[in-house]
Formats: structure tokens, sequence, C-alpha cells
């Protein structure tokens, strides 16, 4: 069955249905084919939970300490609640998610009505088991750390039950990643004590006894009706392990309730380090008849003393309010609201329901998850691609933290102009990867061109920043020209003019074909293109350094030219890189004898404005080759087959055809770049099909039963494997969710932001005769009608703003189309209204 509110597995049984208000999704079973993620951040904390119950959580992300984890393989949390009752038909325990099973015969055994609901605001699993009702909620609030857990029981059985109620929680507190000599629980001292309400607590260590790198985290949990604890992990589980732990089994915990320690007091009875801690407690609960009972855990990570000791117990304390149910139930609406202003900043109607119901919902909600997962990598770097990236999509939701973000990555740049690879969340003096690609900057220059046209915050130009290898500050706007002059100098350009790759360029598996500083990129020689304009147009505009400008615009024609001559094959379309061996690859016959066309370098030649009119078609014949049943791959044929030197790992053998990027339809540069292309070359039709392609949720393209992943889940590739074709890789973990975010509002409805105004430049499909979208602008709410009674895609003929003809055009720099710009002074305070006819 194919319904894209309703989700099917591939024998009828129905998995999944999207809630219709929100970005909101009800799971009918345990048994999907893969993990179903969801993530609830606030910038200070991020959960990341399944249908199995939660993933990992991490504070501070995405640098920061991991509070808890699974490990590989592990598909049960590592926070759950056993429960067991002797009046139950086995007695056997089981978690508040149903599994892990004490009896493993039947792994697909699920309990009666089972659901797990994942909505913007809080995660909820619940079902029955002999008429037991079992309801699990956590939630995450709008800031600090704490993680609220409330297991919610209630019996509609006809007489009383005893349960032994059971939560267990073993923490991680450490880095993401360790070095491989050591340990988690090396660096852990752990507690258990009282003080209002039973804690336990994990203190973080320094190995490098540097006191603000430690940590402290704090686990509550209920007092009533305790009966048992215990602080250590292997004498919790005992014989068994985490799936099947003999405390729980046999209800022998080995510590009595009555301790009287305070939190940060260690003793011999209370305490554990040097070996795994857990965080376990039992209780014993009756319930009668129709009877009810919540029991509430409340995970956090306080604020250490300015020495790095334990918080203060003021701090330590502030999380008791979520035990308090009219609390608890604010913090969440006041969460709900946030979502819901969320989803209010950009809004379309179209008519295609399930499309603006993605787009309006689901979009948003995956562009605030990625600007905190930093493409879900909970480790202590940014890509300062990624970020850049990102946070120009973000622009539209956020300009604040796009500031924040821009100074980060510009106070991590080389003084020569050149970023790292990847930069420290801990800022300028932390550990860079400093390998050699040399696209970073290109996305960054084209960031903070797009953060000064969405919030006019020209004074940021002004402000100064060190370098990353000196002390000595540089303004913003310096720090932007050497970065473009650093592609411009001769020693990173080569023998065809073009860009000098070195390490790489976007293209992460070509890491090999300038390493011997011969090899060349179309690609970053085509974002160079663009970035000239963009910086011109900066210099221009602040009235400064116009002879510069100049120079930037004779650079950019040249580089134009460059490209054109030897970039263009035989078949017309733009080969993809130059090699250390001086052969080109990409191309119209590749050294392994294909023909194998790259998308992205034709797609950026549209979009930088390097091809003319009458050299468009012969490019876009690449999507004819590229297409699949999955959208459009990013090259075709795989590399690998015959080894080509000089590449990388895409052409070695070392990435197998099929995966990751080789070979494959990846959503970021495949479609999400092309979705851009088209917008250029004026072709609604296929921008708005390329982008159907490039989101997840429509079955009848990307059927979750072959995905595999959440129909919600924008994700960074469908691969072409073994046992596997067009299985999903990576959910949210990917910048195809800004390409999303962006091709909707600046490339398909033409909302662009520009240094002098708003540019109104539609590029829609011929068949939509009428959109609505409201989006803001410099702080002010717009409501657009675009009408196209004309069946066309561009170039409006009128545009009217609050019922006043725009009189205002231009030619486009890049696509050369005449388009409308409304200064940012004709924009009244409160609600305008902009009408374009197409």
């Amino acid at each position: 069955m194919m319904n894209n509110r309703e989700i099917y597995g591939s024998s009828g049984e129905k998995w999944a249905q999207f809630r219709p208000d929100c970005a909101g999704i009800d799971l009918y079973t345990l048994n999907l084919p893969a993990p179903w993620e969801y993530i609830y951040q606030n910038h200070d904390v991020l959960l990341k939970v399944d249908q199995f119950g939660p993933v990992y959580a991490q504070a501070n992300p995405p640098g920061g300490i991991q509070l808890f984890r699974r490990e590989n393989g592990q598909r049960f949390s590592s926070w759950a609640v056993w429960l067991q009752s002797d009046e139950m038909e086995d007695g056997k325990p089981f978690t508040n998610f149903f599994r892990p099973l004490i009896d493993g015969s039947n792994p697909s055994k699920e309990p009666q009505d089972l659901k797990v609901t994942f909505l913007p605001h809080c995660a909820s699993y619940e079902y029955r088991v002999q008429n037991l009702l079992v309801q699990t909620e956590f939630f995450v609030p709008l800031h600090g750390t704490e993680i609220v857990m409330k297991l919610h029981l209630k019996n509609v059985r006809e007489k009383a039950i005893d349960l032994s109620v059971c939560p267990t929680f073993v923490p991680y507190v450490n880095p993401a990643q360790l070095a491989p000599w050591d340990k988690y629980e090396w660096y852990l001292k752990s507690g258990v004590g009282k003080d209002d309400k039973e804690l336990f607590w994990s203190q973080l260590l320094s190995s490098t006894s540097d006191p603000g790198e430690r940590r402290t985290a704090v686990l509550w949990t209920d007092s009533e009706n305790l009966t048992g604890l215990e602080i250590s992990y292997e004498k919790f589980v005992g014989s068994g392990d985490l799936s099947c732990p003999q405390t729980v089994t046999d209800g022998a915990y080995r510590m009595k309730p009555e301790l009287t320690a305070s939190f940060g007091e260690y003793r011999d009875d209370n305490s554990i380090w040097g070996y795994p801690p857990v965080y376990a407690a039992k209780y014993g609960c009756r319930l009668e008849s129709g009877g009810e009972r919540v029991f509430t855990q409340v995970l956090c990570m306080p604020p250490n003393t300015a020495n790095g000791g334990l918080p203060a117990i003021e701090d330590v304390k502030k999380p008791l309010v979520y035990f308090e149910s009219s609390v608890y139930e604010q913090k969440k609406e006041e969460v709900q609201d946030s979502f819901k202003a969320l989803c209010r900043k950009n809004k379309v109607r179209t008519g295609q329901e399930d499309w603006d119901y993605f787009i309006n919902n689901w979009l948003p909600l995956q562009m605030e998850w990625v600007a905190s997962l930093d493409r879900g990598w909970p480790t202590a770097m940014r890509g300062t691609r990624d970020c850049a990236q990102d946070y120009t999509a973000m622009l539209s939701i956020d300009t604040a933290i796009g500031r924040v973000r821009l100074l980060e990555m510009l106070s991590c740049q080389r003084s020569d102009g050149w970023f790292p690879r990847q930069f420290s969340t801990e800022g300028r003096t932390g550990r860079h990867d400093l390998r050699g690609h040399v696209d970073a900057g290109a996305f960054v220059i084209e960031f903070v061109y797009e953060y000064l046209s969405y919030s006019g915050d020209t004074g940021v130009l002004d402000v100064t920043l060190p370098w990353l290898d000196s002390d000595g500050e540089s303004t913003v706007l310096e720090h932007l020209t050497r970065a473009l002059d650093y592609y411009m100098v001769p020693e990173n350009l080569g023998e065809h003019g073009l860009c000098k790759i070195g390490e790489g360029d976007w293209l992460d598996s070509v890491n090999r074909a300038g390493v011997l500083g011969r090899g060349e990129s179309v690609m970053v020689s085509e974002q160079v293109v663009m970035c000239l304009q963009y910086l011109a147009e900066i210099l221009e505009s602040g009235d400064i350094r116009a002879e510069k400008a100049a120079v930037y615009r004779e650079k950019a024609e040249e580089l134009k030219k460059n490209l054109l001559e030897h970039a263009v094959n035989q078949d017309g379309f733009f080969n993809g890189i130059f090699t250390d061996e001086g052969k080109w690859i990409f191309s119209d016959k590749d050294p392994d004898g294909e023909k194998r066309p790259y998308g992205p370098a034709n797609w950026f030649a549209l979009i930088s404005g390097v091809v003319p009119r009458e050299k468009r078609d012969s490019v876009l014949r690449v999507m004819e080759m590229l297409k699949c049943e999955a959208g459009y791959r990013l090259y075709w044929p795989p590399m690998g087959a015959s080894p080509i030197n000089c590449v990388g790992r895409a052409a070695s053998g070392d990435a197998p055809a099929g995966f990751a990027e080789n070979g494959n339809v990846y959503n970021h540069g495949a479609q999400g770049f092309l979705t851009r292309a088209l917008a250029a070359v004026g072709d609604g039709d296929a921008l708005f099909d390329t982008l159907k392609w490039l989101l997840p949720y429509d079955q009848t393209r990307h059927p979750s039963s072959v995905t595999l992943s959440a129909p919600y889940a924008i994700v960074n590739c469908w691969q072409e494997l073994p046992v596997f074709k067009f299985r999903s890789l990576f959910s949210f973990l990917t910048g195809s969710v800004g390409m999303a975010q962006r091709a909707v509002y600046e490339w398909m409805f033409g909302i662009r932001p520009a240094l002098d105004g708003l540019v109104i430049d539609p590029c829609i499909p011929k068949w939509m005769n009428t959109a609505n979208v409201e989006f803001t602008y410099l702080g002010r709410r717009v409501k657009m009608e675009i009408k196209n009674s004309g069946v066309r895609c561009c170039t409006p003929e009128k545009v009217e703003l609050n019922g006043n003809v725009a009189v205002k055009t231009r030619k486009d720099p890049f696509h050369s189309r005449t388009v409308f710009v409304l200064e940012k002074e004709l924009f009244q305070d409160g609600e305008n209204t902009l009408r374009v006819i197409l």
C-alpha cells in the first residue's frame, strides 16, 4: 500500500501514521526494519530517541559531554525501567519499552496496543500487558540540561497487583571519543545519596589535571516506596548483562535505601570509582484496580564551581521542580508553543497537501536539529563548510545564531586566508582538523554575503578577530578578502588557471587528486566565480575599496574564461577534476575508459553563471545521464572497478560501488545543488520534481520498506548496495536539510535577500497556478501570493508590495534574468502584502 500519511510495510502491515497538525508521528510496531530516530534539543542538551527508547544524550552539543549512550550493537536503551510481578502470567521482567525480553524465544513478540509517539515537545511510549497500562514520556525543556522521564502505570485489571519497579540508568559522562587506551569509568567518581529525594551523581575528572574539563551529571529519582539501590554496574548485572541483569531477575539489590550520605559525600557504602557505575533503584508498588502511579526521574548536568568543584547544592536541586505535575505541564506547554512559533516563521500553501505539510512542519524542525547536531557527529569539531551551509539555510529562521557561527569560523581562519576542514567547538585554541581541503573558504564567503543580506548587520564587517596562527586581530572584512585572495595567488592556481584542489574539495572521497600540488577543482573554481561577485558587491555597497571590487569582477571573468576553455569536454559537459597525474576525471573519457559525468561540477557551472545561455542544454543533458529509480545520482558509473591513480579512495577500490558518494543518489550534492541549478535556468517543473526526490516522505518514490528509514527523515543518500538497494544512509546528518530549506524558499519561491533589498525571483512549476508563502524579512512579516495564470515558471511581469507597483529591476549577475528588487525601506512595520504575477 502506498500512502504518504500512513506508512505500511511490504506485507501490508501498518507501521506508522503522521500526525496531521505538527511534525509528529505515531509508530505502531517495534519491528521496523531499522531504528527510526527523532531528536529533542535546546542547544544546552540533545536527546536522541528511537522506537526502543533513548539512544544517547549530550550536554552542550556537538562538542560536549555525552551523558549516556548505547554502544554499538546495543539495541535496548541504557535508560529504562524494569517491571515485574509474580501475579502476571509468566512472572518474567520486562521493560517500559517492552524490550529487551528475558525470554528471547520470539524476538518479534510485541505487546498489546503499542503506540510510540514522537511529537516536537515530547516522546511517548505506551502499551498494555495483561491489563497493565505502561506509558513513558521523555521531555527536554526550552533551556537547561535537564531531561525528564515520567513513567505512568495504570492497573485496569479487576483486582490489585503488586509490582517491582526498577529504573536503571547507565551513565557514560565522558567525551564522545576517548583515546584508544582509555576507559570511560576511569575518570568517573560516582555516588548515591539523599537531599530531599534520592539522587545519583557522577563526577567526571580531568585526565590532564585541567579543572575546566571537569563535569558533573546528576540523576534525581523518587523516594516513595524505595526498597533497594545499586551503584556498581558489575554488581547490578551479575552473571547476566544489561539485557538480563541478575539483580532484576532475583530482586536482590545490594544496597538499602537508608543512606544518610548527601550529595558529594563519598563513603565505602555509597560510591564507586575506577569501575563502571550504574544508577539502579527498586520500588515496591501496589496498584489497586483502577489505580495509577507516576514515577519521575530527572537527568541533568548542573554547572561546576569556577575551580571545577562539584556544583552548588542549590543548582543541583533546581530540577526537583519537574517532580511537580503542574510545573511539568507548564514547561511542556512552553516547548509546544515554541515549536508552533518555529513553524510559523515560514509557511507555504500550494495545494499539494502532503508537500505543504512536510515543508511547514518537518523541514523547520530538522533545520533546528541539524544546527545543533552539526551533521550528527557528537565530537568537539564542526565541519567548516558544513557549518557554513547549514547556517546559511538557518538564516531564514534565525539570523542571531548565524552571527555567532560566522565569528567562530572566522576566528579559526589561518592568516593566509585558508580555513580548516573542521574547527574546534572550543575555539581557535582547540584541536582542529587541518587536512588540506580547500573548499571551505568559498562556502564561508557565501554564508557571510547571505548573512549580511538577511540581517542587514553591516557592522559585523568592522568586528576584529584573531587568526588561527596569529593573535593579531583584523576586521571581518579583511578576513573575507584574505579568504578570497587565497584562491587567487599564483601558487594556488593550476596550469589551466583553475583553483588547485589540494587534499580535497566538496567531494570527500576524492582525497588524492592534488596532494602533489598539480590537481585542480572545477567546482571550487566555479564557487570562486560566485564569491568574487559576492565580495565585489559587499565592497561596492559600502563604498569601500572600489578598486578591489573592480579587480574581483575582472578575476571572475578570467576564471569563467578558463573554465570554458579548459574544463568543457567534447561531449559538451564539464569535467570535474584535473589530477596530479595530468588527467581529467569525471569527464567524457576517464582514465579507466568510462564516460563519467559528475553533477556538482555541472550544476555549479549553471549556478555561477559560467555557462552561456546557448550552451546550457548540453550541460543539462547530464541530468539524463544521472537519472535512476531513486532520483539523480552524484556521478555515474561508480569508480573503483579499474583503479585510477591520483584520485583517492573513490577510485582505488576502497569505497565500494554504491556506498556513500560512490555512484549514488547523494541528496546534498546530487539533488540539492541540482535544484539550485534548475532555478538558475528557470525550469520550475524539474526543480519541484527534483525536490520531491530529495525529500523522504513520498512513499511512491522512497517507500520506507525500501529505504528502511523514517519517512520524515531527510537523509544523506539512497545507496545501491547488494541486499539493500536504495536503502538510505544517515538520517538528519546531512547537508540535504539545508539544501531543501533553501530550495523551497530561495530558489523555488524566489525569496532572496540581497544587500540592497529583497530580490523576487520565483521559479515554480508551470502547473502551479497559485502559491502563498509567509516569511519574515528584516523583522517584518510578509504574506506573498504568486499568481501564475500564464502557465510560466519564472520572470514575473508585475510585483506589488502593499498595493504599490514595484519599479526597480536588474539583471541577475548569475542567470541574467530580470528580477525585481524591493528596497528595504519599502517594507512597513507589522504585516506586508506582496503580490507576484508571472
